[in-house]
């Protein structure tokens, strides 16, 4: 029987059909590097562009697995973004690497040029650890391509896409691949610097938040605990902020971003540290303690106490920033801020952030201890005035009761003229002490007003009689205008105190010229009361804090009194519910207007 011989014949492309795949293949891949663009546009965040530019890679290649890795703010270390199809294991054994580690991925990095590897054999070859992590998960022949992101001349993170067999790289899967990469690292460049302008704004959005709470109040405790409650979540999970008190004893205030992290703060306290270790607290240094990356070995290894690490254990932070409240004089205490849950890390502006935000909280601490320090001398002054004005009163009666008799009994003209004048000395003096009385009456809001009907004009009639000797040593003639009595319900003896220091005033600074009193019923609820003299003047200057205590325009050597004339003539005008005024320029005198109305007002 005749055997035939049977041929296998090999049918190979023809170059036409070589060609056409050739230029479907080009074609196919445009248009993912397309559809990569228009998924690109869309992406804000570097998380956003890793997403798309994996998911776009495996779709063009076609590949099995695929991630991309970017740089942390450090330049130090590799950061997995985002990954798609690698296993569990896998993702986590390479989640973070130092840029120094044996791996492909990091090498790509540091040499700014593509590693392929074809197969197993070549991975094992040349990365024997990162091929001992992959062979316990994946069983078979394996090819990877890690290509560097390149943007602006450096390099900012490599994508990885593998495959689950044997795969060679022709130069135009290569050109496919860096072009791919190309685009991957403009967009992750754009939305670095976009993502870096949102944190711009946002930092001077705190920053202005910040600044506005610190400056709201000079209570201490309630500005810091409005200026913690701004940092967190945006700068920390937690914030503390530590501040040296006049006696020894540390301040904390606190806020966090849970119940149980604001419970433990609550019941902590700053302390020393008493033992060797990382500094964790800037009250401790002077200088800012900066830790980036912390975990529980950091906590046992910080210098401080058992509660401070007991405290530290249970906030279990993972990123850790102190700094000081810095005066010339030392720490005056420190701002601290943490994060745990959030999982976040504090980069070199974070640390820039709370320098200045520090800076800022010393002013606010500083100026809410002065105006503390303030209020206390301003009480002690106050206490003192109230005591001496009503120690000086008993002397001063007697005195005046003993010249009273002297002036009556006595025949010599000259000693009753001595003690005439010495009487207008005492009575002068008894003025001042009633000043320092009315202060101190004031300051603890204890000026009660008895309104009882007054006519102005006769009151005024009265004060000016009183200043009969002082207009004659003077060479002042005082007028009074009156057209007609002016009728109202005021405490006779405050509005006469005010009329007592207005013409006081008139013909202390009149230099002797006329001054003129016109008391007018300026409309049938309101009565009015003018002084006007024609000397010195008041530069413009200096009229703002005339009407505050002890406010004056002129040299004490040359002038005397307390300044408090025009400051309790406002208390008692204004207790009335009237308002009082002045107009002056150097040279031209100064007038002081008063308006009341004429019916008591409601308290």
């Amino acid at each position: 029987m005749e055997k035939r011989s049977q041929v296998t014949r090999l049918e190979f492309p023809s170059p036409e059909r070589r060609a056409r795949a050739r230029v479907e293949l080009v074609s196919a891949r445009m248009r993912s590097l397309q559809s990569l663009t228009l998924a690109l546009s869309g992406a804000l965040t570097p998380q956003d562009v890793a997403r798309a530019v994996v998911q776009e890679a495996l779709r063009a290649l076609p590949a099995d697995a695929g991630a991309l890795f970017l740089l942390d703010a450090a330049g130090t270390t590799l950061e997995l973004v985002h990954t798609v199809r690698y296993e569990p294991p896998v993702a986590a054994a390479f989640a973070r690497m130092p840029l120094t580690a044996h791996m492909p991925m990091a090498e790509a990095v540091r040499t700014g040029a593509p590693v392929l590897l074809e197969d197993v054999a070549c991975l094992a070859r040349h990365y024997p650890e990162a091929a001992a992590t992959v062979h316990a998960v994946y069983a078979g022949e394996q090819a990877s391509a890690c290509l560097p992101l390149m943007a602006r001349g450096r390099v900012v993170g490599t994508l990885v896409v593998s495959w689950l067999r044997e795969r060679s790289f022709d130069p135009e899967e290569r050109a496919f691949l860096e072009m791919l990469a190309q685009q991957a690292a403009m967009a992750v460049e754009r939305a670095r610097l976009l993502a870096a302008e949102r944190r711009q704004a946002e930092r001077a959005g705190l920053l202005q938040h910040a600044t506005a709470t610190l400056a709201t109040s000079l209570d201490m405790g309630q500005t810091l605990r409005a200026a913690a409650l701004a940092l967190v979540p945006s700068l920390g999970d937690f914030c503390i902020i530590d501040v040296r008190g006049p006696d020894p004893e540390v301040r904390r205030t606190f806020h966090a971003i849970t119940p149980e992290a604001t419970a433990l703060l609550a019941a902590s306290r700053w302390h020393p540290a008493d033992a060797p270790g990382a500094p964790v607290w800037a009250l401790d240094t002077g200088e800012p303690c900066f830790h980036p990356h912390v975990d529980g070995a950091w906590v046992e290894a910080t210098a401080g106490d058992a509660p401070g690490r007991a405290l530290l254990r249970a906030l279990g932070p993972c990123s850790w920033l102190s700094v000081p409240l810095a005066t010339p004089e030392g720490a005056l205490g420190a701002l601290t801020l943490g994060h745990s849950l959030s999982e976040r890390h504090f980069t070199d502006e974070d640390l820039a952030l709370a320098m200045e935000l520090a800076r800022r909280a010393t002013a606010a601490v500083r100026n809410a201890q002065l105006f503390h320090q303030t209020q206390q001398a301003l009480q002690l002054r106050d206490d003192f005035l109230a005591v001496a004005s009503h120690e000086l009163n008993t002397p001063l009666t007697s005195l005046k009761l003993q010249l009273s008799l002297l002036r009556r009994g006595s025949s010599d003209e000259d000693v009753r003229t001595r003690a005439t004048v010495a009487t207008h000395q005492v009575d002068r003096l008894g003025r001042l002490v009633h000043e320092l009385l009315e202060v101190s009456r004031l300051s603890e809001g204890r000026l009660h007003l008895d309104a009882t009907p007054v006519d102005l004009v006769e009151l005024c009639r009265e004060v000016l009689g009183r200043f009969s000797d002082e207009m004659l040593r003077a060479g002042t003639a005082v007028h009074l205008h009156a057209p007609q009595a002016v009728h109202g319900q005021w405490d006779c003896a405050r509005v006469e105190g005010v009329v007592t220091h207005l013409v006081s005033n008139a013909l202390k600074y009149g230099q002797g010229r006329p001054v003129d009193l016109e008391v007018t019923a300026a409309t049938e609820d309101f009565a009015r009361l003018v002084v006007r003299d024609r000397g010195i003047g008041i530069p413009a200057e200096h009229q703002a804090h005339l009407f505050q205590r002890f406010g004056r325009a002129v040299p004490l050597r040359h002038y005397g009194g307390f300044g408090l004339g025009l400051w309790f003539s406002r208390q008692v005008v204004e207790a009335h519910g009237g308002s009082i005024h002045l107009e002056s320029a150097p040279g031209e005198g100064t007038t002081v207007t008063v308006e009341l109305p004429r019916a008591p007002v409601p308290r």
